[in-house]
């Protein structure tokens, strides 16, 4: 029962399993602007979710359908609206950065529709047959280290500025409809509408072709990004 749950900013590394699990949910729930390093970054069991501007560098478990009923609820409430079974599909994979071993072929097959538009694979990834246009670059090596140096933590990455020269949407919720079985739209916690304008360390996005993955560097190049220190 995460309908409504905004995952975000998040760093995930070095976890034995995945780094993330969503478990029998029918959304909508966002999960954006996270870098997912481990070897899987994500266990599914769930439909409606929207994974917008994340760095993905494994697979991911996919389970096709399960069978128990689980609830759904009125919107911004704990109220129960319904119950449903769980049946893959009803994703939105928006302008995410795919690298190292990210896999989003488990979603070639699904019961229900899916929603892929603006992701770059790189070296080492398999798109999803269902995305019309994905940019494919498979000898770009993004060379990835995470560095510990004192009380922070760096992402060492190249990024390329050529990304840009194919055109993304700004994640909002007129782009990302409506959770097909609750039919609720994804926006805020107070009913607001939604937009993904800002990045992994809150700068402001280009609104007109946002940069994909977590980071709005237009610039490309070698990076070195500070992403968790103890005193900020």
């Amino acid at each position: 029962m995460a309908q409504g749950t905004h995952v975000y900013g998040n760093l995930f590394h070095d976890n034995l399993d995945e780094d993330l699990m969503v478990e029998v949910d029918h959304g909508p729930f966002v999960v954006d602007n996270n870098i997912f390093l481990s070897s899987t970054s994500q266990r599914i069991v769930s439909q409606g979710g929207a994974y917008l501007h994340n760095l993905f560098c494994g697979g991911i478990k996919l389970t096709q359908f399960d069978d128990r009923m689980t609830p759904f609820m009125k919107p911004h409430s704990t109220q129960v609206a319904g119950y449903h079974n769980n049946p893959s599909g009803d994703m939105r994979f928006y302008n995410n950065i795919f690298a190292q071993n990210g896999d989003l072929t488990p979603y070639n097959e699904t019961h229900l529709p899916m929603y892929l538009r603006g992701n770059v694979f790189l070296k080492g990834t398999q798109p999803c047959s269902k995305e019309t246009s994905p940019l494919i670059q498979p000898s770009f090596d993004p060379l990835i280290k995470l560095v510990e140096s004192g009380s922070a933590i760096h992402l060492e990455i190249n990024l390329d500025s050529g990304w840009l020269s194919q055109h993304r949407s700004l994640a909002t919720t007129a782009l990302l409809g409506k959770a097909s079985i609750p039919h609720l739209p994804f926006e805020r916690a107070d009913g607001s509408p939604l937009t993904i304008d800002a990045d992994y360390a809150g700068l402001g996005r280009n609104l007109s072709n946002p940069f994909p993955g977590p980071f709005e560097s237009p610039s490309g190049g070698r990076q070195t990004i500070k992403i968790w220190s103890a005193t900020t």
